[in-house]
């Protein structure tokens, strides 16, 4: 079969409220493209019928496909989609499609102009955020200051949750992550830059879910261990490489 130009990975716990609407858009726009793509659910253990939907939409769409792996974790999810997507771009999409999905456009232009990472940004210049509540917005400020002081620096929004990557860079890096949870995007920003591999933030769009499954408080806190254990684990020789961040 031949290669894809382009992957768009979905992580998915317990998304059946949504998740059919999300297919349908990613589907349509990228069915008006010019170029050849695949979308792969990951199902990360859902217990309610997200599967069963994704598996539909399998069976409609010969370049939709399902993964289906025990719950681990959003990182876990995202680990598994991009080594098991084929694109010779894969991008990271959330399920809540909090960003339109028709400024995809902009992370193909600026992969295409020599970048091996374009990362999308609601907090850089050009940025527009709807409807984001001021407590969450204020711990994700927090979070990003914290993640600037111990693990990866230079980056105004780690957390996003569309990324796109060339595929040989995605496999290199999500080979080496170890974080299972939402801390996932630190670790793999800190091993990029390690690795001298050209990252970019782009500003987006983004519109707030309200059922989002972010939960600010415990899962700052946990995001910000994660990024304590990224360095211990850089410590202990885990990344290959020992160069300053």
């Amino acid at each position: 079969m031949e290669q894809p130009f382009l992957s768009v990975v979905i992580p998915a716990f317990n998304e059946d409220r949504r998740i059919d609407l999300t297919l349908e858009r990613v589907v349509s726009y990228l069915g008006k493209q010019d170029y050849s793509w695949e979308v792969l659910v990951v199902d990360d253990g859902s217990t309610d019928e997200t599967s069963s939907i994704a598996e539909k939409w399998t069976h409609m769409v010969k370049e939709v496909r399902l993964e289906k792996i025990p719950h681990g974790g959003k990182g876990w999810a995202v680990k598994n989609g991009m080594i098991a997507a084929t694109g010779n771009y894969r991008f990271m999409c959330d399920a809540d499609l909090a960003m339109p999905i028709e400024q995809l456009e902009i992370f193909i232009d600026r992969i295409n102009d020599g970048h091996d990472i374009v990362i999308g940004s609601r907090q850089i210049s050009g940025a527009r955020r709807f409807g984001e509540p001021l407590g969450r917005h204020i711990m994700g400020r927090v979070f990003n200051w914290t993640v600037n002081i111990l693990a990866v620096r230079g980056f105004e929004d780690t957390q996003c949750g569309f990324k796109c990557f060339h595929g040989d860079v995605a496999e290199e890096l999500f080979g080496l992550q170890q974080s299972k949870g939402f801390g996932f995007d630190v670790e793999i920003l800190y091993i990029a830059r390690k690795r001298g591999i050209s990252v970019l933030e782009v500003p987006i769009d983004w519109y707030h879910q309200q059922s989002s499954k972010v939960r600010p408080v415990i899962d700052s806190m946990a995001m910000v261990w994660d990024s304590f254990l990224v360095r211990l684990r850089d410590v202990r020789g885990m990344y290959y490489q020992d160069t300053d961040c």
